[in-house]
Formats: C-alpha cells, structure tokens, sequence
C-alpha cells in the first residue's frame, strides 16, 4: 500500500511553491522594470556618445582628435558601409537601449540593432546620411544567467526554510493534538499541550473530547443496560423455575402467574431494545399526532379513565414508530405510578407542537424529580409498581432526535405531569 504523506510535508510543499511562485512573479515584474531603466539609462549614454562623436568628426583639431581616438578605443567607430539587416531576436535589453536611442534622436529609422556577428547598434549620422557610427554593445548575457542562477538558488532556499519553518508551526499543534488523543478521548483537558494551538485545532480538540464523552457515556449505559436487565429477569425467571419445580402448571391461576412473568420478561427485553435502537434509522414523515394519541388510548386497558383533549388534527413531522413508543411509555407510567383520572392534552404553541399526558396520583419527590429520565431509574419508592426504569429515558430520546424536550413537573394539590414537546412546524385544524 502506497504510504500517504505527512500533513508537514503536505504543508511545506504547498508554503515553497506559494513562496516560489511569489519570488519568481516578484523577479519577473522587478527584471522587467529593471530592464526599463537600463535601457533608458544607457539610451541615453548611447545617443550622447553618438552625438558626441559626430560633432567630432567634422572638427580638425588635435583635442577632437584625441576624444575621437579615445572613443574609438572604447568601442566607437565610423562605417561607410551599410549595416548589416536588423536581427529578428534582441535580448530584451539591447532592444530597449536600441528603442530609447530612437525616440532621443527623434528618428527610429536611425538606429539599427544587431547581434549578428556580435551586439552593435549602428547610428546613421545626422551630419553625413552615408557614414553610419558603430557603437559596440557589451553582451552580459553570461553574466545575467549565472547571476540569475544565483539568484533563483538563494530564493528557493529561503523559501524552502521559511516554508519548513511555517509548516512545523502549522504541524506542530497537531501533532501534539495527535499524541494526546487518547488523553482526550479518556476526558482529560490538555490544556497545557494545547497552550498557544490555533482555534481549529482547538475546537477539534473539544470535538474530540465530546466524542470521547459520548462514547464513555454509551460505555455506562450499556454497562448499566447490562446489569438492570440481569436484575429485572432474574427475579421473575426465578418464579418460573420455582412454579416448574413445583409443578404449577396444572393450576389454572398459577399457570396465569406464569404467563404473567413472561410477559414481564418479553416486556422487559422489548424497553431494553428499543433502547439500544432508539429510533435513529427510522425516516421522519408526516403524521396526524391527533389520530396517533387517539388509537393509543383506544388500546388502553381502561380507556374510560382517560380523558383526550385535542384539536380535529395536529400534524407535524415525526418518527411515527418512535412517538408511539414514547407516547406509550407515557401512559404506561402514568398508569402505573399514578392514579385515575388521566388525560391527554394535544396542543400548539411558540415552540411547536406538544403532548402532555397527566394523573392523578401522589406524585414524585422533589429530590427524584430532577433524575427522572436517567437509565434504569424508578419511581418506585414514591409511586409504586414495576417497570424497567427505560420508559422515560426512551421519551426523552425521542424528545432529543425531534429537536424537542421532555418536562416533567409535580401537579397541583397532586398528580405528575409529563410534556413531550416537538420542536418545528405543526399544522392543526
């Protein structure tokens, strides 16, 4: 398997080539000027030196003679013969001194450039049209490639280290957010590792230490899980056995007990499933939340306790299989803890849709009001009965995964008072 590159690599990769394309757009717009002002500059050396040899050429002196003989060791001389044709390609900076000596004498068609044999630039004389003043044109190309060379070196090594210089301080945060991943997952802070870290590296810490919070917290609720179902089953499995060993199954009344303890058991392992799966792969789709409560009542043991308060419609987006469940529990609770009469109470408001669902029985401590929902938790010791101790925490899911939440209060002079509420939009009639 092809071995991935490091992000430090990756990092410093793309810091050289940024910083060399920005040295080499830098040179290029510098080269450019440069050559600008050299052309000019030695333009007008060049004009001057022509014109100075003109003027010269015509006087019969000794001192003119001397400044010609001068000129002329510098490379500057007088040709009769025509120039040889104008080459195709100049360097660049020949052609800009060859243009800049044109536009100072005032008449281009004077100058004619060449490199063919070697760089001159041939300068008619304004004195005599048929004498032409050949000045030769030092070539520097060795020079400016070498210095170019040079130059690009010293450029991408400064780049480079200050590309592996950017890229360790990119790097380093995380890879010291890597080596501590394992602390973060366990919840320790590493505030210390992460001291002087950018924000992204730090919101993907506190990422990561959520992650590792939800999954410690999944870790308890099945170790929980785990042991209240060995608690719940062990006790009514207990029954059976001991119903079998005595041989109960010919009595009709025994025989019912038994069958209630299964029902206890396929009760018990049905909270606990619907735990674990708690609805997520189930798709949100339109539903009539009236007709939903209404067929839920209808299977009451005793509907006639219960009292539905409820518009014609009420429709919302919803996880039907999850509601009902979470409906379900609800009554089931209030069944089981409280006492008659109960009702069901549908309804809109500011924050969306809601289910209220009411008894009429003793209530909840207030030390246990504020713990209700927790895995496995009961009622029991305020209210009485059965139960896994999972109803709640299934509503309170629901509650979650529909944007919502669940409020739990104690009613007035008595009774308990859970309120499903469904966050986003709801349409009644």
């Amino acid at each position: 398997m092809k071995r991935a590159p490091t992000t430090f690599a990756l990092v410093l990769a793309l810091v050289a080539l940024a910083l060399l394309l920005a040295l080499g757009l830098t040179s290029a717009l510098s080269l450019r000027a440069g050559l600008r002002a050299v052309g000019d500059t030695y333009g007008r050396l060049v004009a001057a030196t022509a014109a100075a040899a003109d003027d010269l050429s015509v006087q019969d002196d000794p001192e003119s003679a001397r400044a010609l003989a001068a000129l002329e060791r510098a490379g500057v001389r007088f040709s009769r013969g025509a120039p040889p044709p104008p080459t195709v390609r100049v360097a660049p900076m020949l052609r800009g001194v060859g243009r800049a000596v044109g536009r100072l004498l005032g008449d281009p068609s004077r100058v004619v450039v060449t490199q063919v044999p070697e760089s001159q630039i041939w300068i008619r004389s304004a004195r005599d049209p048929g004498r032409w003043i050949v000045l030769h044109a030092a070539s520097y190309r060795g020079q400016v490639i070498r210095s170019s060379l040079l130059t690009t070196l010293l450029a991408g090594l400064i780049a480079l280290v200050a590309a592996a210089v950017a890229a360790r301080l990119l790097t380093r945060p995380l890879e010291r957010l890597a080596d501590g991943a394992g602390a973060l997952l366990a919840g320790d802070p590493l505030r210390e590792q992460l001291r002087g870290s950018p924000r992204e590296v730090r919101r993907l810490a506190g990422a990561i230490r959520a992650a590792g919070e939800k999954l410690r917290g999944a870790s308890r609720e099945r170790e929980l899980m785990l042991a209240g179902i060995s608690h719940d089953l062990r006790t009514p499995l207990a029954r059976l056995r001991l119903a079998l060993e005595l041989g109960d199954a010919d009595d009709p009344q025994r025989r019912d007990a038994m069958l209630a303890d299964l029902r206890e058991l396929d009760g018990a392992l049905e909270q606990c499933l619907a735990f674990v799966r708690d609805g997520r792969d189930e798709a949100p789709r339109e539903t009539d939340l009236a007709t939903l409560a209404g067929q839920l009542l209808a299977l009451r043991r005793n509907p006639d306790d219960w009292r539905f308060d409820a518009p014609e419609h009420l429709s919302a987006t919803v996880r039907p299989g999850l509601l009902r469940r979470a409906l379900g529990n609800l009554m089931d609770n209030a069944e089981r803890y409280g006492a008659p009469p109960f009702a069901v109470t549908l309804g809109r408001d500011a924050e969306g849709a809601f289910v209220r669902v009411a008894d009429s029985g003793p209530g909840v401590p207030a030390e246990l009001l504020g713990r209700l929902g927790h895995p496995f938790l009961r009622g029991d010791p305020a209210r009485g009965g059965g139960g896994t101790g999972l109803g709640l925490s299934i509503v309170m899911r629901a509650a979650e995964l529909h944007g919502g939440r669940l409020q739990l209060r104690n009613r007035e002079p008595h009774g308990f008072e859970a309120t499903l509420r469904l966050a986003g939009h709801a349409a009644s009639s």
